[in-house]
């Protein structure tokens, strides 16, 4: 381990308690997609202490390529939530209508003049982190469960961070800050920008999109993406490359009947419940597709207004995926056919709209090899696997995707993390320990992508 090095390793570990505070304040204040104030707000400020070159807003967000948008009380209701919880006016300004994306960019070695004949400002080196909490999930309150216990338990009873996007954050201002304070050292041997990327909306899909419009991954190199745990599981491990992420479509459905009473009159009303319940079942049977994975789930349904009167009005949100895009197709096709015959069986309309759409991809090769070799350099982990096939959806694809079509390179790694329950569900948290290690080895990662262009 070279001099850089054991600087790099000492300051990630000195910041461990940083990293644990920063990870418990964002895991007591969640919030969900497009809500993301303060925690973007932190985001920002931190980034701007620490020398980045911050665009926030409609700068870092393209409005229109965005899938959905809050309500205007909505937005008005979270700005003040995130106000009321100190976060900066200047802020919440500069994210207007729910637009919490956000990225800063740390410069390396200045470009040499015109007489130099050598143009080159370096390479671009991206690191992409999702910022959004789990909505309609109340945290578990019991003893037993250590957020609760020790105090930093969701202060919401509609959201929490069941994914570890919390853990993401983090990592992600603890890399900004290790940057910042070893940058006389880095601007002495490289030149290049580090650009990192907070992107709300994941969970819905919904982030990317706008974020990918407004310019945010243009021109990058490589970029580096990052979950906690998922398929590494247990702390140590290291998924050094992601695979077969499936392509996805959220989609909601509006079913309108008739009303009238149920008891005197029932012949006169159409059922809009029925028909969604009608249209629910169909979707669950869609065959599955013989040329690679699909899915198919309706994870919310509402409808009807009385025990006594034919429900007039339903609604249900579900979700397909594929193994690519022609899969994931063939599977919203089937959607379609099979709500519009739930609806014409019980004398109903029905309306589709599609709410959002993520890709699939894969994590390219030679990084995934990259990621591999610089970890193993680096020690600490107890089990290295070269990769892990997803089978399930992921919306920093829209970067990866973007990055490889530009002649670039794209990775997902999975950083495990011991954790007493499954993503997604009231009990999840996970071992906080990690958090430097996987601060130490996304600053290696830029440094050898660094030191590949140099060389």
């Amino acid at each position: 381990m070279d001099e850089l090095e054991r600087r790099l390793h000492g300051l990630a570990q000195e910041d461990g308690a940083w990293l644990v505070r920063v990870r418990r304040d964002l895991h007591r204040h969640p919030e969900p997609a497009w809500a993301e104030y303060r925690t973007a707000a932190l985001a920002a400020q931190t980034l701007e202490e620490c020398g980045f070159a911050v665009r926030v807003g409609e700068e870092a967000l393209l409005p229109q390529a965005r899938p959905r948008r809050l309500s205007p009380d909505s937005v008005r209701g979270e700005q003040a939530r995130a106000a009321g919880q100190g976060t900066a006016a200047r802020w919440l300004e500069r994210m207007p209508d729910g637009l919490t994306g956000l990225w800063g960019d740390l410069r390396l070695g200045a470009p040499a003049d015109a007489d130099g004949g050598d143009d080159d400002e370096g390479p671009l080196i991206a690191f992409r982190f999702d910022m959004d909490a789990n909505a309609g999930i109340r945290e578990c309150r019991e003893a037993d469960h250590a957020p609760a216990a020790e105090g930093f338990a969701s202060c919401r009873d509609d959201a929490m961070h069941a994914c570890g996007h919390d853990g993401h954050v983090a990592i992600g201002l603890g890399l900004a800050r290790l940057l910042a304070a070893m940058r006389p050292e880095l601007e002495a041997r490289f030149r290049g920008r580090i650009r990192l990327i907070f992107q709300p909306a994941e969970e819905e899909g919904e982030g990317a999109p706008g974020m990918v419009a407004a310019g945010a991954v243009d021109g990058v190199s490589r970029l580096f993406g990052l979950h906690l745990s998922m398929q590494a599981g247990d702390s140590g491990t290291l998924v050094c490359g992601t695979t077969h992420f499936l392509a996805t479509t959220n989609f909601e459905v509006f079913f309108d009947g008739r009303a009238a009473h149920a008891g005197l009159a029932p012949q006169e009303g159409r059922n809009a419940l029925l028909a969604a319940c009608t249209a629910c079942t169909a979707l669950l049977g869609i065959a599955r597709h013989g040329e690679g994975a699909s899915r198919i789930n309706v994870g919310e349904m509402r409808g009807g207004e009385a025990p006594n009167a034919i429900p007039a009005h339903a609604w249900f949100r579900g979700e397909t995926r594929g193994e690519n895009s022609d899969i994931n197709g063939f599977m919203m096709a089937e959607v379609r056919r099979m709500v519009q015959g739930a609806a014409r069986m019980h004398g109903c309309t029905a309306r589709l709209l599609c709410q959002s759409y993520c890709p699939g991809a894969s994590s390219h090769p030679e990084l995934t090899a990259l990621v591999g070799r610089v970890a193993e350099e680096m020690g600490g982990f107890t089990r290295i696997l070269p990769s892990a096939e997803f089978r399930a959806s992921e919306d920093c694809c829209w970067f990866m995707n973007k990055v490889e079509e530009d002649g670039g390179q794209a990775v997902y790694l999975q950083l495990g993390a011991d954790r007493p329950s499954g993503h997604h569900t009231p009990r999840f948290t996970f071992d906080e320990s990690v958090l430097p290690r996987g601060v130490e080895l996304l600053a290696r990662l830029a440094l050898a992508s660094l030191a590949r262009h140099e060389g």
